[in-house]
């Protein structure tokens, strides 16, 4: 099991934020690589996201819930199961999601265990912690853009495209210098 810890901030309403994040289907648009459908009758939604990793591209397809939600505290716990859709592995994720104000808006803080099978797992936990410290910032980036500025209508928005091996290479390698040098 792999723990990854992330926080950001976005300059909104807190309560505007959270509400914003349990909207599965907004949010997916914000998560490179991802789709996520409207939700069934049993309150999963469907959920695609597709990395790739050089020559190796990883496409998973299952489905994203939120299994709780605490109002006044602006917590809530989403889990997801996906499966390659051409292989053998699989992911489980279970997110805890917090989102707290500050002085100039919200911060949302998140604590993620994951369990991961196949190819992408012999990858190795640094690697994995970097993809999703990387998915979890640009994320962050279009959530603040979206809510920290004039929010963008639904229809407006466009699925990202699929997280490219040499553009998240070159971002993990600069991740990985930049902390060595702090």
């Amino acid at each position: 099991m792999i723990e990854v810890r992330n926080e950001f901030r976005v300059p909104a309403d807190p309560g505007t934020v959270y509400d914003y994040l349990l909207q599965l289907e907004q949010v997916g648009h914000c998560i490179p690589g991802a789709q996520v459908g409207p939700a069934g009758h049993d309150g999963a939604h469907p959920a695609e996201i597709a990395v790739k990793l050089g020559p190796m591209r990883f496409n998973y397809r299952g489905s994203v819930r939120l299994e709780d939600r605490v109002e006044p505290e602006r917590k809530a716990t989403l889990m997801a199961d996906v499966r390659e859709a051409r292989g053998q592995g699989s992911a489980k994720a279970r997110m805890e999601m917090s989102v707290e104000g500050e002085d100039n808006g919200a911060r949302v803080v998140t604590r993620t265990e994951v369990q991961m099978t196949g190819r992408a797992a012999s990858m190795g936990r640094g690697v994995i912690d970097d993809v999703a410290a990387r998915m979890v910032d640009d994320m962050a980036a279009c959530v603040t853009q979206r809510l920290g500025s004039q929010p963008q209508p639904a229809a407006a928005a466009a699925p990202q495209q699929p997280l490219g091996g040499l553009r998240l290479m070159l971002r993990v390698l600069w991740g990985k210098l930049f902390k060595r040098r702090r």
